[in-house]
């Protein structure tokens, strides 16, 4: 995996440990006073951008054990770079400045095993065509499991595309203002490991 700054690289060992008090059952009690109700009205700082899928087991709040205000996210299904996913991004990073964006693709996913089974058509458009191509891509490695390399494959491609798609975040890439990842979600154990997504940003163009 790309090293990442060193901000960025705090946030994800906080969520990691957040996760890890999830999967042992440890998550902390996150209840909320009147007072801390209103300043959080008042006022948000965000340290991640999340794109996760729609699934119902997979708020990524719940998962990373975080309170509210720490989490920006989008969710759609297959986690894919939506027009409301790459919006999310916008404001994340001209708004608030996130170090870290994160994006979690999970066992189970419905979207891309869907498509493993043939796509038979559909809502979704072009993000149901965005993650065929995933699933393409992953055929074309002939992997032992292909639903897995599957889930991968459309967790860098979701990554390529918001940095092919967004300059806001070409630019915070190059200027060292935040860093990208992906991860999976394993819905069995609850844990989350990283997916090395490898991105190569040379030119905001």
């Amino acid at each position: 995996m790309d090293k990442l700054v060193p901000a960025a690289q705090a946030i994800l060992d906080e969520l990691l440990e957040g996760n890890r008090r999830f999967v042992d059952g440890e998550a902390r009690p996150h209840s909320y006073s009147q007072e801390e109700l209103r300043g959080l009205a008042a006022k948000q700082n965000p340290k991640v951008a999340i794109i996760a899928c729609s699934d119902s087991r997979t708020s990524p709040d719940i998962v990373f054990d975080q309170p509210l205000g720490t989490v920006f996210a989008s969710r759609v299904p297959g986690n894919v770079a939506s027009d409301s996913a790459k919006w999310m991004l916008e404001i994340a990073l001209g708004e608030f400045r996130v170090p870290l964006v994160l994006v979690m693709g999970h066992s189970g996913c419905l979207a891309v095993g869907q498509l493993l089974d043939g796509d038979k058509g559909g809502a979704g458009g072009i993000h149901r065509f965005s993650v065929s191509h995933a699933v393409y891509r992953a055929k074309a490695k002939n992997p032992d499991d292909l639903y897995r390399a599957a889930l991968e494959e459309n967790v860098k491609q979701t990554c390529e595309h918001l940095v092919r798609d967004l300059y806001i975040l070409r630019s915070a890439l190059l200027d060292g203002q935040t860093s990208i990842i992906g991860a999976i979600y394993e819905m069995e154990t609850g844990a989350v490991r990283l997916v090395d997504v490898n991105l190569g940003v040379y030119a905001r163009f």
